[in-house]
């Protein structure tokens, strides 16, 4: 079995917006371009979403890549940790509101509008300081998740799309062997220059 043109990983490249030329699957504008390891033998432009799919790509195994992941996952998991505080602590806050309630209506307490305002000031104040911790965490889990997509930067194609990338380049070898043929001298049998009406009436005359 001869030996395969080139291996079966790619290297991701971007090109300037200006270059950018159809994705191979969808054929949107893309300038994510996907080059055989060699760096001469394949590439093909590709949508920055078509390398989430594993049925298309999948990853090879990036450090860099691998550690802005794990900070998306722990990002992911200390934001449902907040989320869920917040909502045990809104329940804690809400049983105590009661409770005051229940007293100021048995205490017929004559600050009571101050005691609302000051219940409604606090919870103003911790929710904005809830909504901004929040966005805190989320503005860095876009940036983890961005970065990851950027480190990972080498792919094993599906074995049938790395198929028909094989497919496709023998068969542009074979269109270039083809036309190197036909340009060489003797390529193709000469025009005849007997008249071949001579050549019935020789034998004829036999």
């Amino acid at each position: 079995m001869s030996a395969l043109p080139f291996k079966n990983v790619y290297h991701l490249r971007r090109v300037a917006e200006s270059s950018q030329k159809p994705c191979m699957v969808c054929y949107k504008p893309t300038a994510v371009v996907l080059v055989s390891e060699d760096g001469k033998n394949d590439f093909f432009y590709t949508c920055q979403m078509h390398l989430q799919d594993r049925g298309f790509v999948t990853p090879v195994t990036n450090a860099a890549a691998e550690a802005a992941k794990k900070r998306k996952e722990e990002l992911d998991k200390e934001i449902e940790k907040v989320k869920k505080e917040w909502e045990e602590h809104q329940k804690d806050r809400k049983a105590a509101r009661e409770k005051r309630e229940k007293q100021r209506k048995e205490e017929k307490a004559t600050d009571k509008n101050k005691d609302e305002e000051d219940d409604k000031s606090a919870d103003r104040r911790e929710k904005q300081e809830h909504k901004e911790q929040m966005a805190k965490l989320e503005n860095q889990k876009v940036d983890a998740t961005t970065k990851a997509d950027a480190e990972q930067r080498i792919f094993n194609l599906n074995k049938d799309v790395y198929a028909m990338r094989l497919n496709n380049y023998r068969s542009i070898q074979r269109s270039k062997r083809t036309a190197e043929l036909l340009r060489k001298p003797g390529a193709l049998p000469s025009v005849p220059t007997r008249d071949p009406s001579s050549t019935t009436k020789d034998t004829a005359d036999d």
